[in-house]
């Protein structure tokens, strides 16, 4: 049984675990997610220390998905490379805005949280659509400083004191979403606090930064464009996420239905697990997906 399973089978949430196996919650969280040095090894002790505890390990033949879990895509890689380069103290805060592309369900947001949770230099904060400046920098200062400030100035202040201390880096999701002016007030805190920013959103957003000048030339190269998921990437993500492996055949089949969506390819892992174990079986295979469970699952066609 994999820690993920274990902590499913027991109704054990990460912080909960880490209580009990008197660990890190990023220890759980990063053995949960294979990130964690030699983590095959810390998982075992996890999972016979949670048994020795009491805990079930009768589930162990249950398929279960750790959602958790990011697959190292190329995309996902050149973000990471984007953000790391950006964070770095001994980089140049010439051309310190960063711009991460892709259509919907890419899995952008997904690594953007990634990155936040595991980088205690970067911050990531979501524009919501009619979100004023001032609500913007509020949400940005709770996640650099814990604080939200009452006004601009305040805001613009917190970010700088901040920024003094050590380099940090701020990335704002649905940034396609922000008007221009809202796009060029972030140009100015990047400048004036000295504090790099990633912009991840879908194309659009491309188009916003090319129209106006002062925000092309301060964009990082080279911009970070997040591709279509393959049938590789398909078969990594559920022996990473369910530990089974796929076969070539089913690999494609599930890319082509996902049509290039990360967040597809999640739900159908979910629907496949819950197949697997109302049939008792270990393994996804290609009977599960009849016709019936595809024309339920089929994402809806954009109208």
């Amino acid at each position: 049984m994999n820690l993920s399973a274990a902590l499913r089978a027991n109704s054990l949430t990460m912080g909960q675990a880490a209580r009990i196996l008197d660990v890190d919650k990023s220890t759980v969280s990063k053995v949960c997610s294979r990130t964690y040095h030699k983590w095959e090894e810390k998982e075992t002790e996890l999972v016979d220390k949670l048994a020795s505890l009491g805990y079930d390990k009768s589930a162990s033949g249950s398929l279960s998905v750790n959602t958790n879990v990011l697959v190292k895509t190329r995309s996902v890689s050149l973000f990471f490379d984007l953000c790391d380069d950006l964070a770095d103290p001994e980089s140049s805060l010439s051309s310190s805005l960063g711009m991460a592309i892709g259509t919907a369900e890419r899995g952008k947001t997904h690594a953007a949280k990634w990155y936040a949770s595991e980088n205690e230099s970067a911050a990531y904060t979501l524009y919501v659509d009619g979100f004023s400046r001032v609500q913007l920098l509020r949400n940005i200062c709770h996640e650099l400083a814990g604080v939200r400030p009452f006004s601009f100035g305040s805001c613009v202040s917190t970010i700088a004191e901040v920024s003094k201390v050590s380099r940090r880096l701020i990335i704002v999701d649905e940034a396609d979403k922000c008007p221009v002016p809202l796009l060029e007030m972030l140009r100015g805190v990047n400048e004036s606090c000295g504090v790099p920013v990633v912009l991840v959103g879908e194309e659009r957003l491309k188009a916003k930064i090319d129209a106006v000048p002062r925000l092309r030339s301060r964009v990082r190269k080279p911009l970070c464009v997040f591709d279509p998921i393959n049938p590789v990437d398909v078969a990594v993500y559920y022996s990473e996420a369910l530990g089974v492996s796929l076969d070539k055949a089913l690999a494609e089949n599930l890319s082509r239905r996902a049509a290039g969506g990360f967040r597809t390819v999640a739900n159908d892992s979910l629907a496949l697990a819950k197949i697997a174990r109302a049939s008792g079986l270990s393994a996804i295979t290609p009977a599960m997906l009849r016709p019936a469970w595809i024309k339920h699952s089929e994402p809806e066609k954009p109208q």
